[in-house]
Parts: C-alpha cells; sequence; structure tokens
C-alpha cells in the first residue's frame, strides 16, 4: 500500500468515525433506542405502539444528573418536561433569573416520576408542567394511563411542597404530515380534558398552549415546526405571551 492510499484509508476510516459518532448522539438526543425503533418501523410501515420505557437513555441520565447538583433556591420558577421544555432558552425569552430549565428530550411521565424528588426537595416557588406527548408517541400509552401517572406527579408535589404553585400546561398535538408517523389528534384532546379535571382536583392552574399552537384540524400548525413535532422561535413566543402573566404572579 503506498502513501497516498494509506492517507485515503485513514481519512475515510476517521469520516466515518466522525459520523458513527455523530449518529449516535443525535440518536440519543432523540430518545436513544425507541427512536431508532421508531424510524424502523415508518420505514416498514409498521404502527409503532410498543410498551417500553422510551425516557431512559444517556442524554435524560447526563442531563437528570447536572440538576441533582444545581441550586437549591425557593424562589426559582422551573419549566419541567420534555425536548418541547428542553430546547428553549427560558431565561432569556422572559429576561427573569428566577426560571430555570428542567426540561430532558425524550423523557415521559415515568421520566418525570424518577426524577421528582430531585425537583421537589427544593421547594420551587412555581413549577410549570408540559409532559405526556412521548408517552403517547413512543409507548403507546393511553390518555387514561398518563392521567393516572400525572395524578402520582401532582399529588407528590401537592403532598412535599405545598406552597409550591404548579401549572399543568396542555400537551401539544403533532403534525402527521411532517412528522411521517401518524397520532390520532383525538388522544391528545382526551388527555388534555383529563389534565383539565386534574387541574381542578388538585386546585392547580391549567393553561391552553393548545387552542395556541394548533391549527384548524387539530394538529401542530405547519407555521411553528420543522418536524411536526418540535417547535421553532415564533412558537415560543406565542408560548410565552399564553403564560407571561402567570410568571408575573397570577395564579388563575
Amino acid at each position: 500500500m503506498n502513501t497516498k492510499t494509506e492517507i485515503l484509508a485513514f481519512i475515510s476510516v476517521t469520516v466515518n468515525l466522525f459520523l458513527l459518532c455523530l449518529g449516535i448522539l443525535v440518536v440519543q438526543k432523540k430518545g436513544g433506542l425507541p427512536y431508532l425503533i421508531r424510524k424502523a418501523l415508518l420505514i416498514k410501515g409498521t404502527h409503532y405502539s410498543a410498551k417500553i420505557n422510551s425516557y431512559n437513555s444517556f442524554y435524560y441520565r447526563h442531563r437528570s444528573s447536572q440538576f441533582q447538583i444545581l441550586s437549591r433556591s425557593g424562589s426559582s420558577i422551573l419549566f419541567l418536561g420534555d425536548s418541547l421544555t428542553d430546547e428553549c432558552e427560558w431565561t432569556e425569552l422572559f429576561e427573569d433569573p428566577r426560571i430555570r430549565n428542567r426540561g430532558i428530550s425524550g423523557d415521559t411521565t415515568d421520566g418525570i416520576l424518577a426524577r421528582l424528588s430531585q425537583v421537589i426537595k427544593h421547594y420551587p416557588e412555581k413549577i410549570f408542567l408540559m409532559i405526556g406527548i412521548n408517552d403517547l408517541l413512543n409507548e403507546g400509552k393511553s390518555p387514561v394511563q398518563i392521567s393516572q401517572n400525572y395524578r402520582i406527579i401532582l399529588a407528590s408535589i401537592q403532598r412535599e411542597t405545598p406552597a409550591t404553585q404548579v401549572f399543568i400546561q396542555s400537551v401539544l398535538p403533532i403534525n402527521n404530515q411532517l412528522y411521517g408517523m401518524p397520532l390520532d389528534s383525538a388522544k391528545v384532546t382526551e388527555l388534555n380534558a383529563y389534565l383539565q379535571e386534574l387541574a381542578k382536583e388538585f386546585s392547580f392552574s391549567y393553561i391552553d398552549l393548545f387552542t395556541h399552537l394548533s391549527d384548524r384540524q387539530g394538529q401542530l400548525d405547519a407555521r411553528y415546526t420543522l418536524d411536526g413535532v418540535h417547535l421553532i422561535g415564533p412558537a415560543y413566543l406565542l408560548w410565552k405571551t399564553a403564560i407571561e402573566k402567570y410568571i408575573d404572579g397570577e395564579s388563575h
């Protein structure tokens, strides 16, 4: 093998290793193995409904471990949820240093339950909660099952840190055409109905974001997403408008 061939071989191996590492990082950020299963079944035209825990990825564990060591101030406002929460710079959006992001991409209601103790032990002033779409998409849970997990989450918060104000934000729909895998929007509507009832039961606040970001078909408006699930800047501006009065002090 001559020097030129060796150099080309080295470059090829290096590029392939880089792409492989990049691919692994992307997959972990999107939820790990369940993301690959979902895509594989999509290619085969198979409906995905596996009952597996999708939240427990390396990314989940890395992010959760960071939260364990961060500030314990009780005057904080926490945004708790999945990638829709994780991907926003909330402190800068509201220009409010009290706000802390506790979102983890790929998280589910089971994932919130698994790390809830690290949230409530700091006795936050307010919690803005949005979780559940990954339960529907990745784990095939029913709205009833998801609401049961919500009940445990809300009861734990109310019991352990009763002074904390909780704002239950409606679960957002997806855009089936952009996402490439259908989700019955009626399930999102059903889940949000349960969340409204839970808000009343626990005397927490319910915030309807679904109406602000959905189209006439009840799907995520294509103006606010690129992939059918996650949000772009203008969507977060609408989100901000919908909740800023609660950040500033109004509880209902």
